[in-house]
């Protein structure tokens, strides 16, 4: 084969390209501290990385909807507790209206107490998280103006509005968890709001009688409440187990993909390294070529 001299200059040429190219390439990954730049640099490697952000991505919202949930079960335990502090103040006013020491004035004056202890109690019921009441059910938007999950009308007696359905947010892939306690099941048929009426209107009529069985109502009322503080407990544990696990899940999902995308800088700069040793070489090598002519010959 006859090799020309335009061969040998377009020959190198074409090496210079190929060594410039690896050499940019090799500079870009090292100061950007990726290995690719465009998809066809590594295309199974950043289609890896492509489904390895989208799950982080997953992680993250997984991430935030634990995070309100917990906010709504913490909500939601406040409720409790402090329904079971205003029901553990009225059972201490019960013994002392209880006491035969009491005239008629002295229990009405105790009544007005636990009036207001009753209406705090339906205030808490009535608690909000953002613009949702969290112990509505489902039905956490959408009343009228002046409307609430719960209302005390002047007799004492309480009445619901909302529903008893779940509230349910994704915590983790295919998992849906429940977070609330609907207003209905855990909260009126606890016998709370019925017990206070009945202590009020006990202390009013100044029946020692019906006193002993208010305090009796109140004890019950106590356990139940208690009990479901309990369930909001449990409910505020698997979400901390959830959101551990989410972390975990991000951690190693991150560190992947540095090992798929992330460069390795000591081989990238020996890479470097070499090429431009090689880049250098040729330089020498063509600049020689590029001064033969036929002057030389003559």
């Amino acid at each position: 084969m006859r090799v020309t001299m335009t061969t040998m200059y377009d020959r190198i040429k074409t090496d210079l390209a190929r060594l410039t190219e690896r050499l940019d390439k090799t500079n870009a990954s090292i100061s950007s501290g990726k290995i690719y730049q465009t998809p066809s640099d590594a295309p199974v490697r950043l289609t890896h990385a492509l489904g390895l952000r989208d799950n982080l991505a997953d992680v993250d919202q997984f991430k935030r909807n634990i995070s309100y949930a917990q906010g709504w079960v913490k909500a939601t335990e406040n409720v409790f507790t402090g329904v079971e502090e205003r029901l553990q103040r009225a059972k201490e006013l019960a013994v002392q209206g209880a006491n035969d020491t009491l005239n008629e004035d002295d229990r009405r004056a105790i009544a007005q107490e636990v009036r207001h202890i009753l209406e705090e109690a339906v205030s808490l019921g009535n608690t909000k998280l953002g613009n949702r009441y969290i112990l509505a059910g489902s039905r956490t938007t959408g009343y009228a103006q002046g409307e609430r999950p719960f209302e005390l009308d002047r007799d004492g007696n309480v009445s619901y509005q909302g529903n008893r359905e779940d509230v349910m947010v994704n915590v983790a892939p295919g998992i849906r968890q429940k977070i609330n306690l609907d207003g209905k099941t855990s909260l009126q048929e606890s016998g709370a709001f019925e017990a206070l009426r009945d202590l009020y209107d006990s202390l009013m009529a100044n029946s020692h009688p019906d006193i002993e069985n208010a305090l009796k109502k109140i004890d019950d009322s106590i356990v139940y409440v208690s009990n479901q503080t309990a369930r909001i407990g449990a409910m505020a544990n698997s979400l901390d187990v959830k959101s551990d696990l989410m972390d975990s899940q991000k951690i190693i999902n991150t560190e992947i993909l540095s090992g798929v995308e992330d460069t390795d800088m000591i081989e990238a700069i020996n890479n470097l390294n070499a090429t431009q040793t090689a880049y250098q070489a040729a330089l020498g090598a063509a600049s020689k070529v590029m001064k033969v002519s036929l002057a030389d010959y003559v």
